[in-house]
């Protein structure tokens, strides 16, 4: 379905959130009110043989009531293992948020919102730029800002905007299908929001100094983009030189994954027919095109963008567009010589899946792929594409993996 109703899904898990975030918040107040001995000192909080509580509150909380329940060993122990999996359960929330950024300005990107360098992906299909910004900035936040109560602020000031922000322009976009109740209590909420911001902004002035300068730099980034861009559209543009192609091969180049094709005419074209996963113009290709020469099959070249974070404009992108592939494409071409290759592009969030997708797809006897170059750890983190693709291969397909 391409537009998808998540009214089902949604509401029942905004409520759970919201019952959980309101309930564990206020039995942590009961906690911290059950505490004695408790002393606000300079804006930092002491207790009896502990200073600045404030900073590890959850840990003491545990020593304290684990401590008096079961003694002072059992309380220490608690105490660790509470900063253990508070300090696990951050990493999470810090992972979570990282990778949120990073898609943020990946989409904004190609929205002609930021820069074109924020497009740019490593060979792990992660945004290189986006990923340096969204983890860089908060190092430095963290190394600048030391106090654990200015970045406190720091927090508060950014998600009442974010909220507010949010509130105010879906309550007042007359173009979504809300109901008259629920955009009132939207707008209610966003008076509220933005009044509680506008407090901190006075209150808070390092805060203050923080979010301007954020919004600041956003801003000079987008108003670059478009004026970049209105100063191109201005311009007359330059006729693309494409990589030259036989008839054969430029009737295939417009493949497109999953895009629908004539099966019988696919089906006979390539009835004993080869596809070779390529990433560069190594071994792998030159293995490729030889077999393919030698058995006198039709020979299919694959190329997969793999990018976790999809738009509608990748769906339709052409592989001449993108370098890497017609470096391949056209070095293959000319490797061949007689008996031309024919290519295959597609962008997708699982390489995996789309050989598979076209290898059923064209009807292939043999699929061919390199081994991965990468180390056992990240084989072990993203999960190896050849393992991927043995285990959804049809068994009617061959699998060759050249190393």
């Amino acid at each position: 379905d391409e537009r998808p109703s998540v009214v089902r899904t949604s509401t029942p898990a905004i409520l759970m959130v919201m019952i959980e975030v309101c309930a564990f918040t206020a039995l942590f107040g009961l906690a911290a009110h059950a505490l004695s001995g408790l002393q606000i000192t300079g804006g930092d909080v002491n207790a009896p043989g502990a200073e600045g509580v404030r900073d590890y509150m959850l840990r003491y909380m545990g020593q304290v009531f684990v401590g008096g329940a079961l003694g002072p060993p059992f309380g220490h122990i608690f105490a660790v293992v509470v900063s253990i999996v508070f300090g696990l359960l951050l990493l999470s929330a810090s992972n979570t948020a990282i990778v949120d950024l990073i898609a943020i300005q990946f989409l904004m990107s190609r929205d002609r919102e930021l820069p074109k360098i924020f497009q740019r992906l490593n060979k792990w299909g992660v945004p290189s730029a986006g990923m340096l910004l969204a983890t860089i900035v908060p190092m430095l936040l963290v190394i600048i800002v030391k106090d654990m109560s200015g970045l406190a602020d720091l927090y508060a000031v950014g998600v009442v905007g974010a909220i507010a922000t949010n509130l105010g322009a879906t309550s007042t976009d007359r173009k979504l299908s809300i109901k008259s109740w629920e955009r009132t209590l939207m707008f209610a909420t966003f008076i509220v929001m933005a009044a509680i911001e506008m407090s901190l902004l006075i209150d808070k002035p390092n805060a203050r100094y923080f979010a301007v300068t954020i919004l600041a730099v956003g801003l000079i980034l987008r108003g670059l983009v478009q004026e970049r861009r209105m100063k191109k559209e201005a311009q007359a543009l330059p006729e693309r030189v494409g990589v030259e192609l036989t008839p054969a091969a430029a009737a295939a180049a417009e493949l497109a994954v999953p895009a629908p094709a004539a099966p019988a005419a696919v089906g006979n074209l390539a009835a004993e027919s080869i596809l070779c996963a390529v990433r560069g113009t190594g071994r792998t290709l030159d293995f490729a095109l030889r077999e393919a020469r030698e058995t006198g099959r039709r020979l299919y070249l694959l190329f997969v963008r793999e990018q976790p974070f999809m738009t509608e404009q990748d769906t339709k992108r052409k592989w001449e567009e993108d370098p890497e592939a017609s470096k391949i494409f056209g070095e293959a071409k000319a490797k061949a010589a007689d008996q031309p290759p024919l290519f295959c592009y597609a962008v997708s969030p699982s390489a995996a899946e789309t050989i598979v997708d076209v290898a059923a797809t064209l009807g292939a006897a043999r699929v061919i792929v390199g081994a991965q170059q990468r180390n056992a750890l990240l084989n072990l983190i993203r999960g190896s594409v050849i393992r991927e693709v043995s285990h959804l291969l049809p068994e009617e397909i061959d699998l060759l993996v050249y190393a």
